[in-house]
């Protein structure tokens, strides 16, 4: 396929979420995408409108490896073409990729990446407080993200169902499961260092003062580890609601004094 081509499916399936839908969610941002490939696999004729009436079907996948679904869908649309490969088979296998892709995408990137990232920012925000600072959160997000969703594309494309080989082999759950981890840890770490430093505990330790202040911190970290399983955006902002509740527990122990 030309780079071009290639080139043009990379731009518009950064738009892949502009016509989400509650019945097909994704499929219309998938079609719009794959269009000038189908168009290069099939060129026109009956091949190209039922490849893109496939792309209508349902289609859900985390935004962050959509590059991967968007580039063997390519792939196996290129098998089908080629008489390999069956229209159904393809629908079955695209739909079973995607689904992988997004429970990979959502521990990677929303439950690890995206709090670490929220944390990084909050620091930036409290130890500088330039106006710059609140835009680390996007820049440090997106780092790693624009590369991954274009060059996911090519091997996609390249590498076809092989994949979810290279996927496993990666061990990607486990990375996100590290990535949490420490993300926990540290939210801990700055949670105590906050009540530590910006208040009197600091300069004059109080030990009834000091277990208050855990306490609060430990209790309030409970609560929100319990809604977290109830509520799925508190666990995506976990870090940014631990540091308004030491806000507030630092404002309670001023009043205090």
């Amino acid at each position: 396929m030309k780079f071009r081509t290639l080139a043009e499916v990379a731009l518009k399936s950064l738009f892949l979420e502009a016509s989400w839908n509650h019945q097909g969610q994704q499929n219309l941002g998938l079609a719009a995408a794959i269009d000038p490939a189908l168009k290069d696999i099939y060129g026109p004729g009956e091949g190209l409108r039922q490849a893109r009436l496939r792309a209508l079907d349902f289609f859900n996948t985390n935004p962050m490896t959509a590059g991967l679904a968007i580039g063997v869908i390519i792939n196996l649309e290129g098998e089908v073409a080629a008489g390999r490969l069956a229209a159904e088979q393809r629908v079955r296998m695209a739909s079973g990729l995607s689904r992988t892709l997004a429970a990979m995408g959502d521990a990677l990137f929303w439950q690890s990446w995206l709090p670490l990232c929220s944390l990084a920012a909050v620091w930036t925000v409290l130890s500088l407080g330039a106006w710059w600072a609140p835009w680390l959160l996007p820049a440090l997000f997106c780092l790693p993200v624009l590369p991954l969703r274009v060059a996911g594309l090519c091997l996609g494309y390249r590498r076809g169902l092989g994949v979810a080989d290279l996927l496993y082999r990666l061990k990607v759950q486990k990375l996100a499961q590290g990535v949490r981890r420490l993300v926990a840890l540290l939210v801990g770490a700055s949670t105590v260092i906050l009540v530590y430093t910006k208040t009197a505990l600091a300069s004059e330790p109080a030990l009834g003062r000091l277990w208050a202040a855990v306490g609060l911190v430990a209790v309030t970290v409970l609560v929100f580890r319990f809604l977290s399983g109830k509520t799925r955006a508190l666990a995506y902002w976990y870090p940014i609601l631990l540091v308004a509740v030491a806000t507030v527990v630092l404002a309670a122990l001023d009043r205090m004094q």
